[in-house]
């Protein structure tokens, strides 16, 4: 049976305060985004809102957790939204037939010198770090308006912003079995893990660096 993870319930507590101080508010979720009135959620919008700011070279930083996302494109670039890669590659007859993994092609080509956006530590974000840029008042894709700007057949991460909506990988395993890892699922905001690393998904980099 599929396990579904509520990413509403946890979205990082890392998050700065309204005025923009670097400690973090202790207690405060980031707000899932949904507006709508449906006698909860969407009446109170509990939680700090969104601080997402576009450096402008291809990254979108996030003010509340400190962690710098890779944006995508689609230009049939390494960025392109709808690249996607195995896990890892497979165990016999499952062997997958991508000429790579999310490891040893998409980062591997992000972090070789003089790497994206001059950084060379980019990584898969973990399932929790993927579920705070859901947006959960939005859908196809759910997430902020800097990861879904301007997308358009040849644009670059430098002219858009584009999301997959498809399973997209998180670095992290899961727990009763280990052939399988998270991924978060945009088109609907959700988690889960009924795909084997052998499968494919789509990615998305992060860093955690100044």
């Amino acid at each position: 049976m599929t396990r579904i993870l509520n990413l509403a319930l946890v979205a990082l507590l890392l998050a700065t305060t309204e005025a923009g101080a670097t400690r973090p508010t202790k207690g405060r979720a980031i707000r899932t985004g949904q507006t709508q009135s449906y006698g909860a959620d969407g009446d109170t919008t509990a939680g700090l809102t969104f601080m997402l700011k576009d450096l402008g070279n291809g990254v979108v930083k996030d003010q509340r957790t400190g962690l710098f996302w890779e944006k995508k494109s689609d230009d049939g670039s390494i960025h392109d939204k709808d690249n996607s890669y195995t896990w890892s590659v497979g165990i016999a007859p499952f062997q997958s037939t991508a000429s790579g993994t999310a490891f040893t092609v998409f980062l591997a080509t992000l972090n070789t010198p003089p790497c994206f956006a001059g950084h060379c530590d980019w990584r898969l974000p973990t399932v929790k770090e993927l579920g705070t840029i859901v947006d959960f008042g939005s859908g196809g894709p759910g997430v902020p308006q800097e990861f879904d700007n301007d997308c358009s057949p040849g644009c670059t991460v430098a002219s858009c912003s584009c999301t997959g909506i498809g399973r997209t990988w998180s670095s992290t395993t899961y727990y009763y079995n280990s052939t399988y890892a998270w991924y978060v699922f945009f088109y609907f905001g959700n988690a889960e893990r009924d795909v084997e690393k052998s499968g494919t998904a789509l990615v998305r980099a992060v860093r955690s660096g100044s």
